[in-house]
This record gives structure tokens, sequence and C-alpha cells, in this order.
């Protein structure tokens, strides 16, 4: 028995009415990869699907569905942020309260480099509880939005989850970041007149060094001296805590790091009035980015031996921040509509370019060039003698014909046919 060939590549005429994704998985198993992947390392991600669901897959097709689903969301964000600042668009209602954070986490890629990838938390403000003696304030509905890019870039791609989150039209919005000059200006960007606080924590670790540079690390004197410093300025503001860096810089004129740290404070002085912003009900600390660094970037780009391609970082972090914002069953729909238009788009291509290899070839008819005639030249003239001109002679007489010439026995003018004579009787 002969075998059969085998079949070549086609177009099923009904991928696009059964909304096929690309590739050979099913829809829901398409996206059960990608949300595995966007999780764990691609290979256990890989491993897992086969236990949950018994389809098997290789680690290299995980991992192109899911760079393939983040890249898709990526330009889709992307796109949006482009109409919002072309169109002006309003933002959508806001809340009473909303406070923003940002800030960067490093990222192993190839080469043995490292790259910032920059993040920004936007949280809904809740009543302050107390805790262990003290008045503390939460945040609730925390979203992410991060991306490998510089900071002018990542204050335009931002614009889709401010939009979304309704920063512009919330009646109060904070800003609590660290000192940052890039942060200043992402918060110029967005809401020039939110309440800007200086992070409590990185305020306490300034005035850590200057301990350390005084009284050396780890002694009891660096440790009292800070615990001092701290509850006077989160209880009293920034007023004393600044006068007593003066009394030291005064004493140790010749310590770089206290004047550094003393210019950096007083720069910010306005963001160091933690009484007020507490009463105002105000998060003093930006903790939710740092766990957000954690969550959102370290947890799944910075494992044991990853090293990533820059234009991977960005399709993993889009998939990372609706996960990890609990937004997967509200955004994989139109992730999956973007695969679905692309693959039809190229469906559309390869149909177009198969349908032109079918056609007969036409055979261009050669050109027929017809020769060139050169144009006559003149002869050179050439002088002669008069006797060796060449000159015809003159007819005196004019001429007749032999008398044997064929043309005088012509019949021409004579009888051809004589009739018969009469028969006598």
């Amino acid at each position: 028995m002969r075998s059969a060939h085998g079949a070549g590549r086609g177009f099923f005429p009904l991928d696009e009415e059964l909304a096929l994704l690309p590739g050979s998985l099913t829809a829901r198993t398409h996206e059960n990869l990608v949300r595995l992947g966007a999780w764990m390392p691609f290979e256990p991600a890989a491993k897992l699907l086969a236990d949950m669901l018994g389809v098997q897959v290789s680690k290299s097709q995980g991992e192109r569905r899911t760079e393939a689903a983040g890249a898709a969301y990526v330009a889709m964000q992307t796109e949006e942020a482009d109409e919002i600042e072309r169109q002006a668009s309003l933002a959508l209602p806001g809340s009473e309260k909303l406070v923003m954070s940002a800030d960067g986490a490093m990222v192993p890629v190839l080469h043995g480099e490292w790259a910032e990838a920059r993040t920004l938390v936007i949280g809904e403000v809740e009543s302050p509880v107390l805790e262990h003696g003290e008045w503390v304030v939460h945040s609730r509905n925390l979203s992410y939005f991060s991306r490998l890019v510089n900071s002018e870039r990542f204050e335009h791609l931002t614009l889709s989850e401010v939009h979304r989150r309704g920063v512009e039209n919330s009646q109060q919005v904070a800003a609590v970041m660290d000192g940052a000059d890039w942060l200043q200006s992402l918060v110029d960007y967005h809401r020039p007149d939110a309440v800007r606080i200086l992070d409590f924590p990185h305020a306490g670790q300034r005035l850590g060094q200057v301990a350390q540079a005084i009284w050396g690390e780890e002694t009891p004197e660096t440790h009292q001296w800070i615990g001092e410093r701290l509850h006077e300025l989160k209880h009293d503001g920034p007023t004393g805590v600044l006068a007593h860096l003066h009394q030291l810089q005064e004493q140790h004129l010749e310590m770089e790091v206290l004047a550094e740290n003393l210019a950096y404070l007083e720069k910010r002085e306005a963001q160091m009035h933690y009484p007020e912003f507490q009463q105002q009900g105000w998060p003093i600390g930006s903790g939710m980015v740092e766990s957000g660094n954690k969550l959102v970037v370290e947890a799944r780009l910075k494992g044991a031996g990853m090293h990533w391609k820059r234009e991977n970082v960005d399709p993993l972090l889009a998939l990372r921040n609706i996960i990890c914002s609990d937004r997967w069953t509200l955004e994989w729909p139109r992730i999956e509509q973007r695969l679905r238009q692309q693959a039809t788009q190229r469906r559309k291509t390869l149909r177009e370019k198969h349908l032109q290899a079918k056609q007969p070839t036409a055979i261009p008819r050669p050109e027929i060039v017809e020769p060139r005639i050169p144009e006559p030249t003149a002869l050179p003239q050439v002088d002669l003698p008069p006797e060796t001109v060449f000159q015809p002679a003159k007819r005196t007489e004019p001429r007749r014909p032999a008398a044997n010439h064929p043309w005088r026995h012509s019949p021409i003018g004579r009888t051809l046919y004589q009739p018969s004579p009469p028969a006598k009787k």
C-alpha cells in the first residue's frame, strides 16, 4: 500500500467564525498558558499546564505565546496614551482621595547589564486606623503600571492608567515618593496640585547617613540620635530637625556627607510636614510602591539565572500589571481580540501571497529593435582635369532600328488570321 503525500499549508475557512487564536491551542488553553507564563518561569508553566489540562506544550511555545500576548497589550495601552494626548480626552470619574507613588527597580538584561523598570502605583485612601498605638493610613484597590523606558517616555505612557483611574477628576490627590527629580516631574505632568509628601523612611535614611558619619555604624549614639530625630520629625515637623543638622554642620565643616544630606532635606522641607499630612488622613510612606516593585517586577523578572531581552521586558511587565491589579478577567478579552485581529491580518496577507503564487507568470515579449540605418555620408569632391570629365555624346540624328531588328517582324498592325477563300462549286 502506498503512503499518502503530506498535506500542504492551507486556510481553514472557519478560523474567523470560530474565533480561533493563532497556534494549535484552544482559546481557553491559550489563555491559561499565558496566565501561567506571567506568574512563573516558562518551563514550570508548561509542566503545570500539562498536569492541569493534559495539554503538552514546550517551554519555547509558552514563551512565544506569553510574550506575544503581552506585546499586544503594550501596543493597546500605547495607542490609548497617544489618543488621550492627541484628543485631550477627559479622564473618567475619580475618587474622593487618591494616592499615587512611583519608583524604579533594576532588571537583569542580556550581556550582564541592568536596566531600570519604572512602576507607578495608584490607590484609594482608607480612613486611618490605630495600630500599635499609632494612627496608620492604608490604601486599597491598587493598580500598577510598569515599563522599561526613560522618565519622559514613562510620563506619557502612564496616561492610559492615570486616565482610567480618574486621577484628574479626583477631589484630592497625594503623591508619596522619594525626592528624585523625575518623580516630581511625573507629578507635575499628571496632577500639579497634588499634595507632595517625601517618603518618611527615605527621610530617615538621610538622617541615618549623617549619624553614621559622625558616630559610626551600629553604635548606641547613632541609634539614639536617629530615634530622637525621627520621633521629632514625625510629630513636630522638620523645623527642629533641620536646625539640629545646622548645628552639627558648624561642628563638622569637613564632612561632605553631612552638608549633602542637609541640602537635600532643606530643599524638600515643604514635603516633610508629617504631622499635618497625618492629620489630613494621608499616608506618609511609599510602601505601596516598594511592595509593588517586589510583587510586579522582581518576583517574575529577577529569578536565578534570568537575563531578558529588552524588547521582552515590557510584555511581561504589562501582563504582571493586570494580574497584580486583579484585572485579568477584564483585560484578557481585549488582548484576545487583538490577537485574533493580528491572526486575521496574517492570514489575509498569506492568502494574497498564496493566490499570487498560483497565477501564471506572463512571459515578457522580447523588445524588437529595428536596425539603425546609417545616414549616407557625402563623398569627397575630387577635382579632375577638364578632359577627364565624362561628357555624354550628343545625338545628331534620330536613331532607327536596323533592318533585321525583331521589331520590324512584329505582327502588330497585320492580320494574324486570313479568312479561307470560298470553296468552288
